[in-house]
């Protein structure tokens, strides 16, 4: 098995001070994590973890956090508290996280203390080095775009009584699918390729199954109140406003009205399906920055109304293990968007904003590898 060894090395600079030179076993070039002293304590900025662990690092600053993936393992660092928490061990490394002009330093102990009882059969710490496997590659590498409905649940139906959200949804799908193919390496699975029905279900466990690193489902709203106009963006939480309320209700109801009534709704509050919400809580903050890029995106170049980034229990995104967010394109009801929604044009200015969105998201992610 390949390794990595991570040497501590003291060097002179007219102030003593450290730096952690890793050095791999095999054809790759060595790594070096800077270190600097605050007092007498030396530290190194949180972000070295990338480059030598391809750690996924993730500030959580309204819970006071940085939570850190690597080896496909979640660390939480506690702001200005020295300690650490992964699964249900917490762990004390004596000196705490700071924050020094914007950039956050966790405390040099932690590589040599900390890790190898986080890692017990991958990290062992010797004298004066470290030994640990070659790091997971945490880079997105898959993206699965879920077209809303299909098939017999033709979704929100326009003003007109002529177009269908299924449609529109699904154009818009391919549109962005062949955006990201074109200009990425990275791999794209659409949750259905045409007009069939696939239960909200089947389509994250689809995307569990080709182990997607992000999950973006694609719908066009409805109101009650045909004025009613705009885009918003939503990830996995508790509804917080009326209107989220009424949009969760909308989208959920083709499990009662497609996938066999109370029945099936029982199925999706059941244990097993509460359990693997859970699952997706681990991605809330990642969903929540995804929502940011694409919203933003989307009301910059269709110039929509910007009904904002939300929050609601919506049933397609639970089950997800990897950041999940549902777009709501327009209103379809609204006979000025629904004008829109249908015109090739308009669909590509969406496709093209989402695929923005998306890609200055990847690229944010790879920065800290």
């Amino acid at each position: 098995m390949k390794r990595i060894l991570l040497s501590l090395l003291l060097i002179i600079t007219g102030i003593l001070s450290a730096s952690v030179i890793i050095e791999y076993d095999g054809d790759i070039d060595g790594e070096k994590i800077n270190v600097r002293k605050f007092g007498e304590v030396e530290y190194f900025n949180v972000y070295e973890l990338n480059k030598v662990f391809r750690a996924m690092v993730t500030p959580d600053l309204l819970d006071g956090r940085l939570r850190v993936n690597m080896y496909e393992k979640e660390i939480i660092f506690l702001l200005q508290s020295s300690y650490v928490t992964s699964g249900r061990e917490v762990y004390n490394m004596t000196f705490p996280v700071i924050l020094n002009e914007t950039k956050y330093y966790i405390p040099v102990n932690f590589l040599q203390e900390i890790l190898p009882l986080l890692f017990p059969d991958q990290v062992v710490y010797k004298i004066d080095e470290i030994i640990a496997p070659i790091p997971v590659d945490n880079r997105i590498k898959s993206i699965v775009i879920d077209p809303g409905h299909g098939g017999e649940d033709p979704g929100a139906v326009g003003f007109s009584n002529k177009n269908y959200e299924k449609d529109i949804t699904l154009a818009i799908a391919q549109r962005l699918r062949d955006r990201i193919t074109e200009n990425t390496q990275i791999k794209v699975y659409l949750t259905r390729e045409d007009d069939r029905f696939v239960s909200l279900r089947e389509r994250t466990e689809f995307a569990n199954e080709v182990k997607a690193d992000l999950f973006v489902s694609i719908h066009i709203n409805a109101h009650n109140d045909k004025d009613v106009s705009g885009i918003e963006v939503y990830y996995l939480s508790t509804a917080k406003t009326d209107d989220a309320r009424a949009t969760e209700a909308l989208e959920n109801a083709v499990v009662y009205h497609y996938e066999g009534g109370e029945e099936a709704l029982a199925k999706y509050n059941d244990l097993d399906f509460i359990l693997t919400d859970m699952a997706q809580n681990e991605h809330l903050q990642e969903s929540h920055d995804l929502c940011v890029n694409l919203q933003n995106n989307l009301v910059e170049v269709t110039e929509s109304k910007n009904r904002g980034v939300k929050q609601a229990n919506f049933y397609v995104l639970r089950g997800a293990f990897m950041p999940a967010v549902l777009i709501e394109t327009g209103f379809i009801t609204n006979k000025y968007e629904e004008r829109k929604l249908v015109k090739a044009g308009y669909q590509n200015q969406i496709a093209e904003a989402l695929y923005q969105g998306i890609d200055s998201f990847v690229r944010r992610i790879e920065l800290m590898h």
